[in-house]
């Protein structure tokens, strides 16, 4: 299972502060396996502990985009993997130095780094699966064109319910049936 997380804000009317929405998502099914709702102060990696532990089964590998670099973050999904090791696809940021003596989650970071300077960072997205993270990109598409990009309740536990709410009325609709798109030349 992939579990890319993406950060999308959600446009407030004013004088009202904005919303950060977190989502994981199974990039097989296209299920949103959890969600959560953010401060826009927040760092984008800080809800990723929160949001694995929302998952019921063991996580297999774990995409995200390179705000995600964080040591945090991979010894998260590391735990979430149970003792098996979890392929973690984060692109580090340019210039990213190995780490020293590293954890058995930082190894998996440094084998990212290792990768992209011998392929280059376009090859390393085509080889090691990271284009998958679009399946997060099309469900925060689904969410904003479906749901809408503003919050209806005033208040932040509200707001909390809200997006989960909103994501099982997706996960729903995923499972009724997703449209076969293919390209045409």
């Amino acid at each position: 299972m992939c579990s890319p997380i993406f950060c999308h804000q959600c446009r407030p009317p004013r004088n009202r502060a904005w919303r950060r929405l977190h989502l994981a998502v199974d990039a097989e099914s296209g299920q949103i396996v959890a969600s959560e709702l953010t401060h826009h102060r927040i760092r984008d990696s800080t809800p990723v502990p929160a949001l694995l532990e929302q998952t019921d089964h063991r996580v297999a590998s774990f995409c995200a985009d390179g705000t995600y670099d964080r040591k945090s973050v991979y010894e998260a999904a590391q735990r979430k993997g149970h003792g098996q090791a979890v392929r973690v696809l984060i692109p580090p940021t340019r210039n990213a130095r190995l780490r020293s003596a590293p954890s058995t989650a930082m190894k998996e970071r440094n084998s990212n780094v290792l990768s992209i300077r011998e392929l280059g960072r376009r090859e390393w997205h085509k080889q090691s699966g990271y284009s998958q993270r679009s399946m997060v990109e099309n469900t925060i598409y689904r969410y904003k064109t479906i749901i809408g990009r503003r919050m209806r309740s005033r208040t932040f536990a509200g707001q909390r319910v809200e997006v989960r709410l909103a994501s099982k009325i997706l996960n729903t609709m995923t499972r009724l049936g997703m449209p076969d798109s293919y390209r045409v030349a």
